[in-house]
């Protein structure tokens, strides 16, 4: 057994994410006392530190491929994963059912061994939720037209169970809010006195404590948790992994407004949203990518946004993000365009960081973020804190620039209209940051005023 291997061992928890987003706000939740949990990009590269790690976490970039492809990928890496040793596995799947999520999971348990799974998307801190069955946002069913839709991965099905019937039809059980609610014993029997057949079971969730107490259950012979960063989190407080300190954000280093940039791949609503109202601060530069531009004729489009960047004033934050899609666009089209967008933005993110000397990184869209990180040539992101909740924080080393880097991002479908600003007022320097125009007729939130360094 190599060396890599050996090290690979002494990590307790390994998560499989079908994208960089979903790596990170899962990851960030079993990061310990001066132990990070670290998103393995290269995971042949990161195994050989995994023992300074809490947990490991791999993307294995599937969102948009076809089922079979996204199972081929995920039960070789579950495959290798188990053969070099790991024995504790979390699958990690979208709050709103985005993905190959059956596939995944029936891959995970194939290629590591698992006899049935547990899910339970809910994040209760972030308004997702499952009740009834039913996946909800802030209370409504995903599939309603109130609900907020991906552009490049609409979920047209609000029922949990529904997304499992092609590979686990016949062998599908739910388990209420009532069930959850009687405590972790009755949980652990109800799965345990299931029909044989039973192969996955769907749980309710609406709290946090309902979560603790799904997670209890994570050393049931042969079962698999699979979730999103809400249970991720429940894991982690189970097995003493997750600790803040005295509750600040002591992972955070700030920087001046001139090195912090924010790269916005994320077309929905709410990333839309979130970039208006940070573009409305005194403290930062808004600078809008042409996305047909981008998509045909990148280098004539790099070239418009260094002009504009280097006839710009170097002593506030950037705010780079795509305008909006056309009318009209086929959802292929979109596809196609979306793919092509996010690696001129992680080009841009490159070439930004070597114009203005960048410190910390945003990126909000998890091929965006992804693109990003291998073009500053990062093999790992080792992720310290949350910014807010499922917004990790970290660093990685940037083999492309020779230094290091802070690193933050998010999806684009979840968070507040300010958001980005309170981003920016965790990362911020004291001294450079106008605090009178961050919000402008927004009041900054209190709990943020003592947390800045000078």
């Amino acid at each position: 057994m190599d060396f890599a291997v050996i090290q690979m061992m002494r990590s307790p928890w390994f998560i499989i994410a079908d994208d960089f987003t979903g790596s990170g706000d899962s990851a960030v939740q079993f990061r310990s006392e001066g132990s990070p949990a670290r998103l393995a990009i290269k995971p042949e590269v990161a195994a050989l530190q995994a023992s300074l790690s809490s947990a490991i976490v791999v993307n294995t970039d599937t969102r948009y491929l076809s089922p079979q492809k996204s199972y081929d990928s995920v039960r070789i890496m579950a495959e290798f994963l188990a053969h070099s040793g790991a024995r504790h596995f979390f699958k990690k799947i979208d709050s709103t059912m985005r993905g190959h999520i059956e596939d995944e999971v029936a891959a995970v348990m194939d290629g590591a061994g698992f006899s049935r799974a547990l899910v339970c998307p809910a994040a209760p801190r972030n308004g997702r939720t499952v009740v009834d069955g039913l996946c909800l946002v802030d209370g409504k069913p995903i599939d309603s037209p109130a609900s907020a839709r991906d552009p490049f991965t609409p979920v047209s099905r609000a029922k949990v169970s529904a997304h499992f019937e092609r590979r686990f039809s016949g062998h599908i059980a739910d388990l209420p809010l009532s069930t959850v609610r009687k405590g972790a014993s009755e949980l652990l029997k109800a799965i345990d006195e299931a029909p044989g057949f039973i192969r996955l079971f769907t749980v309710d969730a609406a709290t946090l404590s309902d979560l603790a107490i799904i997670a209890s259950v994570v050393d049931a012979q042969g079962l698999l948790l699979a979730g999103s960063s809400g249970l991720a989190e429940a894991v982690a407080r189970r097995e003493n992994s997750f600790k803040t300190g005295s509750g600040g954000h002591s992972g955070v280093v700030r920087l001046l407004l001139g090195r912090i940039a924010f790269f916005v791949g994320s077309v929905t609503s709410t990333s839309s949203a979130q970039c208006a109202r940070l573009a409305e601060s005194d403290n930062v530069l808004r600078l809008v990518v042409n996305g047909r531009a981008a998509a045909n004729d990148p280098e004539a489009e790099m070239g418009r946004m260094l002009d504009l960047l280097r006839q710009s004033p170097a002593g506030k934050a950037l705010l780079i993000h795509t305008d909006s899609i056309e009318p009209g666009t086929s959802d292929e089209g979109i596809k196609a365009m979306g793919s092509l967008i996010s690696q001129f933005l992680g080009n841009l993110a490159l070439a930004t960081s070597h114009e203005r000397n960048l410190g910390f990184l945003f990126a909000m869209g998890g091929d965006t973020a992804a693109r990003v990180a291998a073009a500053l040539g990062a093999d790992y992101i080792d992720f310290t804190d949350e910014l807010l909740p499922g917004l990790p924080y970290g660093y990685f080393e940037s083999n492309t620039l020779g230094r290091r880097l802070y690193f933050a991002s998010k999806s684009g479908g979840f968070g507040s209209a300010d958001a980005l600003l309170e981003v920016l007022a965790r990362v911020a320097t004291k001294r450079s940051l106008s605090h009178e125009s961050l919000f402008h007729s927004v009041p900054l939130p209190r709990h943020l005023w003592g947390g800045f360094d000078d």
